[in-house]
């Protein structure tokens, strides 16, 4: 790593520190944990702009990079912001509440809004590669690489719309949702985020900079083997219609639904 990106890092690192910690105080403020949640897409913003900013000078190749980042992280804030504000504090941080009795708010702030920050940092890789460099190559790399990151965009955006309907017309809490997107996948809405950054760090590896690929697996591995998909599937375990939903369709990469044999 040459000293100007280890200089950006640096700054990068600082940002989120200051940037989390005012989410903590907002948190604080109104009792709420799960403001985190809202504050998870705008900081992939906030990085996004601080990286474009370090460079002197910038061409479309690093705008359209940009412009998509704002895409995704406003939409997933808008979207998180939307749905919690409808419903009681998140379960998962109603437990810690339990766990940790007096100690929350100190053990909150360092194992969730700092946690989270360096999260945003290491997913952030393939932004930080196009964002802070002045190079730009519109090789078929990068054609691909945009196109898949508009497609995981596109494609987290219906999963989470699909969903969005689907749980305002819900009669009992034994539906699962198996329609649209949700028919090739248990987790269209999580396949639709790790595309999006596997296409981001297809077109930093266009210019060479293939470290950019920390993303795109820090993303996968935290939604499909830690805090995404696990909770999810554990949730629904019990539930009858789940499991045959389960037997007939992809955990994760949409494919046909297998046929049940009875």
């Amino acid at each position: 790593m040459n000293a100007n990106l280890a200089l950006l890092f640096g700054i990068l690192a600082a940002g989120l520190f200051i940037y989390m910690t005012i989410w903590f105080g907002f948190a604080y403020y109104i009792k709420r944990v799960d403001a985190i949640d809202s504050a998870w897409g705008l900081g992939f913003v906030y990085v996004a702009v601080i990286a474009l900013f370090s460079i002197a000078n910038f061409h479309w190749f690093q705008l359209l990079a940009l412009i998509l980042t704002i895409i995704w992280g406003v939409r997933l804030t808008a979207h998180i912001t939307l749905r919690n504000v409808k419903k009681a504090e998140d379960s998962r941080y109603q437990a810690y509440r339990e766990k940790w009795g007096k100690d929350f708010w100190p053990n909150i702030y360092p194992r969730i809004f700092l946690l989270q920050g360096l999260l945003i940092l290491a997913i952030s890789t393939p932004v930080i590669a196009v964002l802070g460099s002045i190079q730009s190559n519109f090789n078929g790399l990068a054609i691909a690489g945009f196109v898949v990151w508009a497609s995981g965009i596109l494609t987290e955006a219906a999963a989470d719309w699909q969903l969005r309907q689907f749980l305002k017309k819900l009669k009992s809490e034994s539906e699962i949702m198996q329609s649209g997107l949700w028919r090739y996948s248990r987790h269209p809405n999580y396949f639709g985020e790790s595309a999006t950054w596997l296409g981001a760090a297809l077109v930093a590896a266009s210019i060479g900079r293939w470290w950019g690929f920390i993303g795109f697996l820090v993303i996968t591995i935290l939604v499909t083997k830690v805090s995404g998909i696990p909770l999810l599937e554990k949730h629904y375990k019990n539930n009858k219609a789940y499991r045959g939903y389960v037997k007939r369709t992809s955990i994760f990469i949409p494919l046909p639904p297998k046929k049940v044999v009875n």
